[in-house]
């Protein structure tokens, strides 16, 4: 039998052990609450960094979400103080091409109401025949600029608007190419495609091929997240640029600075120093008449060259027709008699002269342009588009804070795209009423 002092001290630990038993299981919940608040956050890190850049985020539970068809989930995004940056919005449209369903992530400006993003959202079974290029197109016409947005409209400011083209001289019609000749330390070869009509840069293509033919090209990788740089993915980046060159037609209005990096095209922080050469040189090809079969068959030419034997059998042509191969261990493959340093083009052709004089000249110097060229550099085209003059998804035009082209020849696949964009608009109107 347990005398006053041994149940005392009985009692005693027994206290004590309830305590530590409760301290630890407090310290459990708390640690498994802290790892799942990490893994939830890592996963919205991965899935939102692309369409608004923030330090955390958080999703909204609100009743107003019943009443907007297609909004699937809404995430407040936050700095390191706590202080709203923006938002993230699932939603979800219609692909009126098959019926089926598109969702995509839009990002929000919390104080400016610019969009900062617009992705397919991570979840979306790609059931719609709409692509990540479509995509890519309509964000590098609305990225950095105030939603709601309409297409293929102008008001009467931009009606106005002098519609002078501004163009280079000597451009020849067709399609041009150039690619580094040497690797970078990833084992990406940059290459810039251009198509030139009427004198006038209609298309540019910006990517990169890898030497090791099992990785995906750049584009491709960034898409999947393999490939990662600062701010909007690289693919929506290189779209932008591109979109840029055709709108100014000339590198040097993308005003490029001494890091290679450019102020100018909202979007763009990778650095364009590669792109910017390799459009030079493309226009230099472009006067020299010196288009791309001819310049694939002179790298063609070039290799084999420097081996023995045919050049098919070396197999450095991929899938796409390129030929992948860097020139790093041949310095003297393009060095010229006077010890400079030659591109494609003059190796093949030895000529040497000056192509790369950017002097522009108005279209009514020249032959006369057909189609609409216009820059858009406050995020106004027009174009054949005609839509209601009214309004557009049930927003008045009084309402529109941005007008855009869209894509050439896709009525129906831009107004897609759009909706969701200012269905994105009506809610956060009604949820924050910050932006009427």
């Amino acid at each position: 039998m347990l005398n006053r002092k041994q149940l005392l001290r009985f009692t005693i630990e027994a206290v004590l052990l309830s305590a530590v038993s409760v301290i630890v299981m407090l310290l459990g919940i708390f640690a498994t609450n802290s790892s799942e608040y990490e893994r939830v956050q890592n996963s919205y890190m991965a899935n939102f960094s692309n369409v608004l850049d923030a330090d955390s985020y958080d999703r909204i539970q609100s009743n107003l979400m019943e009443g907007y068809s297609g909004v699937n989930a809404v995430y407040e995004g936050v700095d390191a103080n706590g202080t709203p940056v923006g938002f993230v919005v699932e939603v979800q449209v219609t692909d009126h091409a098959n019926g089926q369903p598109l969702n995509l992530l839009v990002g929000v400006d919390y104080n400016t109401a610019q969009l900062t993003g617009l992705m397919r959202a991570p979840d979306d079974l790609h059931l719609s025949t709409i692509t990540d290029e479509q995509i890519a197109v309509i964000l590098g016409q609305t990225y950095g600029h105030q939603i709601p947005v309409a297409y293929g409209v102008q008001n009467e400011d931009q009606a106005s608007d002098s519609t002078e083209q501004l163009r280079l001289e000597g451009l020849n019609d067709g399609v041009y190419y150039a690619q580094t000749l040497s690797a970078d330390r990833t084992g990406y070869i940059d290459y810039v495609e251009m198509s030139i009509e009427n004198g006038v840069i209609t298309m540019v293509q910006w990517d990169a091929f890898n030497t090791d033919m099992n990785i995906k090209n750049r584009r491709e990788s960034s898409l999947d997240g393999v490939y990662e740089v600062s701010g909007l993915n690289w693919a929506s980046q290189s779209y932008i640029l591109c979109h840029a060159l055709i709108d100014v037609q000339n590198p040097d209005l993308l005003a490029m600075k001494s890091d290679g990096t450019t102020d100018i095209v909202d979007g763009v922080t990778v650095n364009i120093r590669t792109f910017v050469n390799l459009c030079v040189e493309c226009i230099e090809n472009s006067r020299a008449q010196f288009d791309k079969e001819m310049y694939i068959a002179g790298l063609q030419e070039i290799v084999d060259g420097l081996f023995e034997g045919d050049f098919e059998s070396l197999g450095v042509v991929n899938d796409d027709g390129f030929v992948v191969f860097s020139f790093d261990g041949y310095p003297g493959a393009f060095m010229g008699p006077d010890g400079s340093q030659m591109n494609v083009r003059q190796r093949i052709t030895g000529d040497m002269a000056d192509y790369s004089d950017f002097d522009s000249a108005s279209a009514d110097a020249g032959e006369e342009l057909t189609g609409d060229y216009r820059g858009n550099e406050d995020g106004v085209r027009t174009g054949d588009i005609s839509v209601d003059a009214d309004s557009i998804d049930g927003l008045p035009m009084s309402e529109i804070k941005t007008y855009i082209e869209g894509l050439e020849g896709q009525l129906q696949v831009t107004s897609d795209i759009v909706t969701a964009i200012n269905t994105v608009y009506r809610f956060l109107k009604d949820y924050l009423n910050w932006m009427a």
